[in-house]
């Protein structure tokens, strides 16, 4: 019985460029959902937060095979948004205050 030597290069490059496609896809699905007319915004509007789900869980395998395979993960990262769409929160030096906590007793 002869069994196939794996590639773990070409697997790990393999895996990461079906999770990136994946992941591809779905923020596109999301993008969608979210310029949409208001009605049909309205019945798919529930599910993007299972999207997101999805999404986060994805990148969070794509973590972990970066570390683990070793393969050069940086020529996907070109395409990948580095941008934040929440703003930093400013506050004022005034306002700083400790954070309140147990006394404890």
């Amino acid at each position: 019985m002869a069994t196939r030597q794996i590639d773990i290069k070409d697997y790990c490059d393999s895996l990461y460029k079906e999770l990136y496609g994946v992941k591809s896809r779905l923020s596109e699905f999301v993008t969608m959902i979210e310029h949409m007319e208001d009605k049909n915004k309205k019945i798919l509007n529930p599910y993007i937060r299972h999207l997101r789900e999805t999404l986060g869980f994805i990148d969070w395998k794509m973590e972990i095979f970066s570390k683990v395979c070793p393969i050069d993960w940086s020529k996907f990262i070109q395409d990948i948004e580095s941008t934040v769409s929440v703003p930093p929160v400013e506050t004022r030096e005034e306002s700083k205050q400790p954070a309140g906590g147990f006394v404890g007793g």
